[in-house]
């Protein structure tokens, strides 16, 4: 259906991506994935059409739709639609419920293969579940770029990884991907070491064939031709065959496949100064919290804790106050905050960084750390090298986020407000943001939907259900299945209420004695009312 053959695009300054060959089928459900920058919006333009400013064949046999992130066409949805995404008509819209209505729109097309570009954009979990859903169920196929790991996972069985301006295939989801990523990583260390062990190998060979060609003297100058004759009978002749033994080490050490070896990050550790430690027990209460905006109550007479070292996960649906609390927190608006806690807040909102200094100025202005572990967080989120000295002005959205990630996780805080962070950061920026995270060693409380980011970074839940606030104690799966061990344990409890009532009706259309019938009816009256 999408069949690419010599693709080259190329930009102004750089060589973006070229592609040999690659086909992909109407039933494919394909993730793209790739660090920002390296053009996977602009290989969907490419298919779509929209960009034809490459060389190379690309074919597409079958009718698209699409949803693009810079998609700002002005489209009016049936009745239908409005209704599934609970808006009205004729209505200015924000953003993300503009996506969600285009999103409805496409999903309700069966015949069409979709390109959708970030579509969990501004979609809260049970949002995301509901797509994760529709997708499943498609007969035809689709082309998703997504840095949601969890999305990607139950949703996408092929994976195409756009990295070094190559495309890799992987034949399974997500999970697959990482495995096969790493054994292709492994292999990769296997070949460098064979080809290192094999470099020294010869390398020292040349070295001992020198060495013994040394050893053989030469004849002197003035040495007559049968004096000459005997002194090379005495071994002169081996220095030629010595010297060519050389040669061709050397060319076999030319003509061996250079490997690179595989970069592999080291651990870090971001540890507080012991002056900076609080031993209290709790460093954030609310009780009898109550706020609202206009008609719309967000909490009322909620009560909740945050516990020192704990890793908390603020979850609820869109609108139901995550970000508000995180602000009354900072505000200490009707919340009690431990006096000493120092707190660092991330947002995309919020602008902490001096756009005319360099991406390294802006982290050693206030990091307590030394320049060198300063460099490494900033290399963990992609700016490596002469990366650090690019001034922040010039800087995407993306990397502007990586940077404000940076000076927060090196600043002297004692606890940490992340609103959003993994919002615009590729999927390795996220890998290691989380690993940033597990190894810094103060408590954090953060909003997200990306639910592979919460399991593997929260060890506390906070959830706003019905305007109070829950606290669990556990991940997100471990969240997830005691709902629904809840859910199984009341469908049983209902079944057997069905059932004993269905058995005293039955007893109640026999001939009993009135005692037993007023019994009966009185335990029939309490069952009905449990079931109601």
């Amino acid at each position: 259906m999408i069949y690419i053959e010599n693709l080259k695009k190329t930009l102004a300054d750089r060589d973006l991506f070229e592609i040999e060959d690659l086909a992909i089928s109407e039933n494919d459900k394909v993730a793209l994935i790739g660090d920002n920058g390296v053009g996977k919006t602009t290989f969907f333009r490419l298919i779509l059409g929209l960009d034809r400013e490459y060389s190379g064949r690309v074919s597409v046999d079958r009718s698209m739709d699409y949803l693009l992130n810079v998609d700002t066409e002005d489209k009016n949805f049936s009745r239908e639609i409005y209704s599934k995404a609970q808006l009205k008509e004729n209505e200015s819209y924000s953003p993300g419920e503009y996506r969600r209505l285009k999103l409805l729109d496409l999903l309700v097309d069966e015949l069409s293969f979709l390109l959708l570009d970030e579509p969990t954009s501004h979609l809260d979990m049970d949002q995301k579940e509901e797509l994760i859903e529709r997708l499943k169920a498609r007969r035809l196929g689709y082309l998703i770029i997504s840095h949601d790991r969890d999305f990607i996972n139950k949703t996408c069985t092929k994976i195409l990884e756009l990295a070094n301006g190559k495309i890799e295939v992987y034949n399974g989801d997500y999970k697959f991907y990482l495995a096969e990523r790493e054994k292709r990583r492994k292999f990769q260390e296997r070949e460098y070491e064979n080809y290192a062990r094999e470099k020294a190998r010869l390398e020292n060979l040349a070295i001992s064939i020198k060495d013994q060609s040394a050893k053989v003297k030469t004849a002197p100058k003035r040495m007559g031709n049968s004096e000459a004759r005997l002194h090379k009978m005495g071994g002169q002749g081996n220095k030629k065959k010595l010297d060519k033994q050389v040669k061709a080490v050397e060319s076999r050490l030319r003509q061996l496949d250079v490997k690179e070896r595989p970069k592999e990050a080291s651990q870090i550790k971001l540890k507080a100064p012991a002056s900076g430690k609080i031993h209290s027990q709790v460093l954030i209460r609310a009780e009898k919290l109550n706020k609202s905006f206009k008609d719309k109550i967000l909490f009322d007479q909620a009560n909740f804790i945050i516990e020192n070292n704990s890793k908390v996960a603020l979850l609820g649906e869109n609108g139901c106050g995550k970000t508000t609390l995180l602000k009354m927190i900072l505000d200490e608006e009707q919340v009690w905050v431990h006096p000493n806690l120092k707190i660092g807040y991330f947002s995309q909102m919020n602008d902490t960084l001096e756009d005319k200094k360099t991406i390294l100025e802006n982290i050693l202005a206030t990091s307590i750390y030394d320049q060198t572990l300063s460099r490494i967080v900033l290399g963990r989120l992609g700016f490596k090298n002469d990366d650090v000295n690019k001034v922040v002005e010039l800087l995407s959205d993306g990397e502007k986020a990586k940077v404000k990630l940076a000076k927060i996780l090196t600043a002297d805080f004692n606890f940490l407000i992340f609103d959003e962070p993994t919002n615009f950061l590729d999927l390795r920026a996220i890998e290691s943001l989380e690993e940033l995270l597990k190894s810094y060693d103060r408590p954090i409380i953060f909003v997200s939907h990306d639910e592979e980011f919460i399991n593997n970074l929260a060890d506390r839940l906070l959830i706003i259900e019905n305007k109070k606030l829950v606290r669990f104690k556990g991940s997100l799966v471990q969240y997830k299945n005691r709902k629904q061990q809840a859910k199984e344990n009341n469908d049983e409890d209902k079944l057997l209420l069905d059932f004993r009532l269905s058995s005293i009706n039955s007893r109640l259309a026999m001939d009993i004695s009135k005692e037993e019938r007023e019994s009966l009816e009185e335990e029939y009256k309490n069952l009905l009312e449990k079931k109601i």
